[in-house]
């Protein structure tokens, strides 16, 4: 029988703790693979039909925001106030889904500070939701939710705005970001963070125009969604 001296236990488990201490950080640090076949080739947004790619916002890019795409797409109701849009793809997956509203942009919405929260502090709600509903379509095969958001409060101009949107993790669309990494929540301590995208569209309308000015949003994401995946594949 064999046994074992319990005169370096405490020792050994120390020793055991740095080492698991280590391996943990170099885990929360480490980057997964990209799983984009050409993470270059997304940012070529004028591709996507229908499309005016106004180029990159570099002032957000950093270590966790790798793109930062905007532009612009024909509003079918006025060619005075085209729709926008913008596609964010970060490491840093909680800043693009606590509020996405933050996204919102509009003629009466300032782009060139999209943040809550600037050297002026923070800024007014973008939008003051009233209708906010998922609709779920099916597209390359694959299940596509869009949040869409409206806000009707703006009624001595007669106009509302929308706001609507898509998430894309691990290369697939997902209805919540957070419920996608905690069933991923092993995958990711083991290979890193995935970046996750959001694809956001944004748009005025008046009261009698809501529903084209939707549908035509709708139909801009879901070809924003098959131009993604023809550049990327899934896992």
């Amino acid at each position: 029988m064999i046994r074992v001296s319990t005169r370096f236990a405490v020792g050994m488990l120390v020793l055991l703790g740095v080492a698991a201490a280590t391996r943990l950080t170099v885990l929360r640090d480490a980057r997964g693979e990209d799983l984009c076949v050409s993470a270059g080739a997304i940012k070529a947004t004028s591709l996507i039909p229908g499309t005016t790619a106004l180029g990159e916002r570099l002032e957000e890019l950093d270590g966790n925001t790798i793109q930062w795409s905007e532009g612009e797409v024909g509003n079918p109701v006025s060619s005075k106030l085209p729709m926008q849009f913008q596609i964010v793809r970060s490491y840093d997956a909680p800043s693009l889904y606590w509020n996405p509203l933050r996204f919102y942009v509009g003629p009466d919405r300032e782009r060139k500070r999209t943040r809550d929260v600037g050297e002026q502090g923070p800024r007014e709600p973008a939008m003051q939701v009233e209708d906010l509903r998922i609709r779920e379509l099916a597209s390359g095969g694959a299940a596509l939710p869009i949040h869409v958001a409206w806000d009707h409060t703006d009624v001595l101009l007669g106009r509302s705005r929308l706001m609507a949107w898509f998430f894309v993790f691990d290369n697939r669309p997902v209805r919540s970001p957070l419920s996608a990494q905690l069933a991923n929540s092993l995958n990711l301590a083991v290979g890193g963070p995935r970046p996750l995208t959001i694809v956001t569209i944004s748009a005025i309308a008046s009261e009698k125009t809501t529903a084209v000015v939707e549908e035509a949003a709708i139909a801009w994401l879901e070809g924003a969604w098959s131009y993604m995946a023809g550049v990327c594949s899934p896992r």
